[in-house]
């Protein structure tokens, strides 16, 4: 289960912030997921539970997780289109196997609330 990791190193950059800020409590964090991350969503939220329990700078804390769908665009024709089916990513329009990946491969704290 990598969310632990990726959760224990979002609250440890959090809270180094924080105290370099010279605050106390952090009420909240946005992060941005991406799809191909392969981080879900529920995981993250059960690390962050586990991993906050111990830590008081983070008691009462809500983690907010936006998901980012992928999104490629083809390199022939610029069309940008979903990627729902990972084995079928030829461009709809031109049909061009080229693409590039626009979203969806994000993984990043958004920002944090705190007092």
């Amino acid at each position: 289960m990598h969310e632990t990791s990726l959760m224990q190193y979002t609250l440890d950059a959090v809270e180094h912030r924080v105290f370099a800020l010279q605050m106390h409590k952090v009420k909240s964090i946005d992060l941005v997921v991406g799809e191909m991350r392969g981080a879900l969503p529920e995981l993250l939220q059960e690390a962050f539970r586990i991993l906050t329990y111990a830590r008081p700078v983070f008691h009462g804390a809500q983690l907010h997780i936006e998901e980012r769908p992928v999104v490629l665009q083809c390199q022939k024709c610029g069309k940008r289109y979903s990627a729902a089916d990972f084995h079928q990513v030829a461009c709809p329009d031109c049909g061009a196997p080229e693409y590039a990946i626009v979203q969806g491969n994000e993984l990043y704290i958004d920002s944090f609330e705190g007092e």
